[in-house]
């Protein structure tokens, strides 16, 4: 397989492996990230060793992932410093210099989901485009369902990455004792809800600020997903044409006093 080859089913939407790849990757990056939530529940220590022999596999999948999208990618440092790069990279460091105690670090590999579910979506989007003429409303609706499904692994992803922070930098603390029974912590902190255990530390503390302002973010996130789901709803059809060309005519006025204004 050439560079080409292997570029086009990484990136190009339209391959036949590009959603077999991508299912895959998806596949190992939860399997990696429950066995890192689950290992820290004393409970299950004794299958100490299957979390061992899922972490090995899955650091070689994502090591070579990043090796195989350095090598096909035609600008190299984009990549390797772009959110994505950092995110595969940091997948893989702890592991390889044997930084257990950054469970964090590893907690991010959740947010390589966000890069699957967002390459789909763009999928569908090309798709649609492409068959402007013949625009499915089911295929809308499918595109909608995915925008809901990318806020709530959003969501999901922080409560992951926030409960793995609070557990390494609270450990004294009952409530942080491990990430599942942190993880309804930070779920209360970033739905806004009311929480019982305030931080002990000054860390602690920046880690409650940073999950309140993250939980603002993905509040907006959902009003705009919401929105445009529920203007699809009362537009449906030819109205919502003429929604899309009403726009056109105000964007053409706009550029027509701005010339004006020049």
């Amino acid at each position: 397989m050439n560079r080409d080859k292997i570029n086009s089913v990484l990136h190009n939407y339209d391959s036949k492996y590009f959603l077999w790849v991508n299912d895959i990757l998806a596949f190992f990056t939860l399997l990696s990230v429950a066995g890192i939530v689950l290992e820290t529940v004393g409970s299950l220590h004794k299958y100490q060793n299957i979390f061992l022999v899922i972490e090995y596999i899955s650091v070689f999948v994502f090591s070579c992932e990043y090796a195989i999208r350095i090598w096909s990618s035609d600008k190299k440092l984009s990549y390797i410093f772009s959110f994505y790069g950092i995110v595969d990279l940091l997948s893989i460091v702890p592991s390889f210099v044997g930084w257990t105690n950054l469970t964090f670090l590893k907690s991010a590999r959740v947010l390589r989901i966000l890069r699957f579910l967002r390459m789909i979506r763009l999928a569908k989007v090309i798709r649609l485009q492409k068959n402007v003429k013949k625009q499915d409303l089911e295929e809308y609706a499918r595109l909608y369902r995915l925008n809901i499904q990318i806020y709530f692994f959003t969501l999901f992803s922080a409560i992951v990455i926030f409960a793995s922070l609070i557990y390494i930098f609270e450990p004294h603390v009952d409530s942080f004792v491990n990430i599942p029974i942190s993880m309804l912590w930070s779920t209360k902190v970033l739905l806004g809800g009311t929480f019982q255990t305030v931080p002990q530390t000054i860390v602690g503390n920046i880690v409650l600020i940073g999950a309140r302002f993250v939980g603002l973010i993905l509040f907006g996130l959902l009003i705009s997903v919401v929105g445009t789901t529920i203007k699809r709803f009362l537009y449906s059809g030819g109205d919502l044409d003429i929604l899309e060309e009403e726009k056109k005519i105000i964007l053409e006025i706009e550029k027509v006093h701005k010339k004006k204004n020049l």
